[in-house]
């Protein structure tokens, strides 16, 4: 194993907690998956590597105090063990259920995050030199959870939809069920990068249920319909669920009839784009008590640029325009360059002309660790306002 020399802030970092080394730091270039030792400049460990230079990252996957000589099944079958464990603790694992076992660093696997649905694994590797471990990961997590096989995708930056993937085990259907909280919910587990179930977002489904009851309920940026079915279940008085895509309406509808709401007036289901969906609801003088926006990070659909700093707040204040006094504005933000969202939402409402009390402030589920030597990691902010 090629033995890297790291600077002082590397060892510092590492030993203060953190797994995500910036690569950009050292001086010497290594290969994509490349396992290495790295040492300070004295010559001793601080800790076992993988190089991945597609994120000018350093992936520290075992420190000198936990005794491991390579990266290897034994060492990620320890880490797989440790995790399944935390997710035990918290009731999430049964034969049909949807959670996630792995969470990058925070479960001492940077690079790597899994979800299970049922019994079929979603592996992600972040990374083109960390798919060869990505198929080791994967199976430890199918030997230690029980699982038939799981599903490996290259998670590379850019985000492209046609992703990369290899099979482990038993391949899953092209759809299948799974639940959360006894909620059912068709997955795609070999689809592109989303398989339908953002399991970061357990605990909201969970919560909307104190606040849906009886309203109206608008949900924009609805994708498969899991937070609109939540409301449903919860007892709105209607759900209407805005997406561009016809295809993921017509998933949300399935999910609707999974949980017993067929075909009825009060579960709409609007293909468009949201900003012109508010226009023209305000212009009808259309009202809702709930509203949930859990935009993207950036966007290009239906021919409209989209960046979450940039457009959120004109987004809010046309959101206000159709929340009635006391009515409530739910606001989601999935990334960790954006700042405070209840900075975000306070402009919106200014520039609406209106005023917001937060209920709640949220982010990441505990199925989520996140290192504090690596706040950043939480990236989901979640801002609950009750408007006047």
């Amino acid at each position: 194993m090629k033995s890297l020399v790291v600077p002082a802030s590397a060892v510092a970092f590492i030993s203060g907690g953190g797994r995500d080394v910036d690569a950009t730091r050292v001086g010497e270039p290594v290969a994509a998956g490349e396992q290495l030792m790295l040492v300070d400049d004295s010559g001793n460990e601080v800790g076992l590597a993988i190089a991945d230079p597609e994120n000018q990252r350093l992936r520290v996957m075992a420190t000198p105090a936990d005794g491991f000589a390579r990266i290897d099944g034994a060492l990620l079958a320890w880490r797989v063990e440790r995790a399944l464990k935390l997710r035990a603790k918290l009731g999430l694992p049964g034969p049909d259920h949807a959670y996630r076992i792995v969470h990058g660093a925070g479960d001492q696997l940077p690079g790597f995050a899994c979800d299970v649905l049922g019994k079929t694994a979603v592996v992600y590797a972040y990374g083109e030199g960390l798919r060869a471990v990505g198929k080791q990961l994967a199976e430890a997590i199918v030997g230690f959870a029980k699982l038939d096989g799981a599903v490996v995708k290259l998670r590379a930056r850019g985000g492209a939809d046609d992703v990369p993937q290899e099979i482990v085990g038993k391949a899953p259907d092209e759809k299948h069920i799974v639940t959360e909280h006894g909620v059912p919910f068709e997955v795609h587990p070999l689809a592109g990068l989303n398989h339908g179930l953002f399991t970061d977002m357990r605990e909201q489904r969970l919560g909307l249920a104190r606040f849906a009851s009886g309203a109206r309920v608008l949900n924009l940026f609805s994708y498969t319909g899991a937070l609109s079915v939540a409301c449903a279940r919860a007892g709105a008085a209607s759900v209407t669920s805005v997406d561009t895509s016809q295809g993921v309406q017509a998933w949300a509808q399935s999910n609707f009839g999974r949980s017993g709401f067929g075909a009825d007036a009060r579960w709409r289901f609007e293909v468009g784009d949201a900003i012109r969906f508010l226009q023209r609801a305000a212009k009808e003088k259309e009202r809702y008590d709930l509203v949930l926006i859990d935009p993207p990070s950036t966007s290009s659909a239906a021919g409209r640029s989209w960046a979450l700093g940039r457009d959120y707040p004109d987004l809010i204040a046309k959101a206000a325009a159709v929340i009635p006094t006391d009515g409530l504005l739910w606001l989601a933000a999935n990334t960790h360059d954006l700042g405070p969202l209840a900075k975000l939402a306070h402009k919106g409402l200014r520039q609406a002309g209106r005023h917001g009390a937060i209920l709640e402030q949220a982010g990441l589920p505990p199925e989520y660790p996140t290192l504090a030597a690596q706040y950043a990691d939480r990236y989901l902010q979640i801002v609950l306002l009750r408007l006047a």
